[in-house]
């Protein structure tokens, strides 16, 4: 089978995708390398970019082997094609405003020039929020709900979420002391200490600072960051109801961008 763990950026696919791992790695089920051509990049641990999918579903041999990959997959083409049981879209989804903050920090991060969180969010933020909700409606469109699963949910429930991810991945049996142990292996303080030792793989751009990827993880972080006007936009913007220069600034600073290879 393909098992494509598919969020957001800053939705926590990351933390969804070593928890898939674990539970592989646990109960014992080979994963299987996907070849280089899927994406040449052998540091991103999405393994097959979005438009060689078709290409990989139609080359390789997925009914017999395991492969697995992480995704930010977000176009239509994608999202509407009907797929082989074979095929295993997990998605993740996360407070959009939590989301907005940890792309705040990751922009910040990235970058040497920083800027604080209200300029942030009227040029930046503000579109990506838009983007971010544009997909999980997309999403959610197109496939069942019993394949979604929350970061909120895995924080507060985590041993009926793995066992919920094992059902999508035909596993019928999980101890709750494997579940305890993947919970400790994907923990954040565990995931900052691998990327501390060089073994991170999920920010490949930040070298040795994608620690700093990492961060709290609490929920309704955003609480300390939002203005009252940014937080009605924002509202506006995660009911796909946002002012016309939202839209319109969305096409050129990401879309046009992206068509452009810039």
């Amino acid at each position: 089978m393909l098992v494509i763990c598919n969020g957001t950026f800053k939705s926590g696919s990351s933390w969804m995708h070593a928890i898939l791992l674990e539970i592989f790695r646990i109960k014992d089920i080979k994963i299987d390398v996907i070849p280089i051509s899927y994406n040449p990049d052998l540091k991103s641990p999405t393994r097959i970019l979005e438009n060689k999918l078709p290409n990989f579903l139609n080359n390789e041999d997925f009914k017999k082997f395991n492969y697995i990959t992480k995704a930010h997959y977000f176009s239509n083409k994608v999202m509407i094609e009907k797929y082989s049981t074979d095929v295993r879209f997990i998605f993740i989804t996360r407070d959009i405003k939590d989301a907005i903050v940890s792309h705040f920090h990751h922009f910040n991060n990235y970058r040497f020039k920083q800027l604080g969180f209200n300029s942030y969010f009227k040029f930046i933020g503000v579109f990506k929020a838009y983007e971010i909700s544009l997909c999980n409606s997309r999403y959610k469109e197109n496939f069942d709900s019993s394949l979604f699963f929350s970061f909120e949910m895995l924080k507060s429930d985590f041993i009926d979420s793995v066992k919920q991810l094992c059902l999508i991945l035909g596993v019928s049996e999980i101890s709750r002391s494997e579940i305890l142990e993947i919970k400790k292996n994907t923990s954040l303080s565990k995931m900052k200490t691998v990327a501390l030792d060089g073994g991170n793989k999920y920010y490949p751009e930040l070298g040795d600072e994608s620690h700093k990827l990492f961060r709290k993880g609490n929920i309704g972080d955003w609480k300390q960051y939002f203005m009252e006007g940014d937080l009605q936009l924002i509202n506006r913007v995660i009911q796909l109801d946002p002012p016309l220069y939202v839209v319109i600034g969305y096409f050129f600073m990401f879309t046009l961008r992206r068509k452009l290879g810039l």
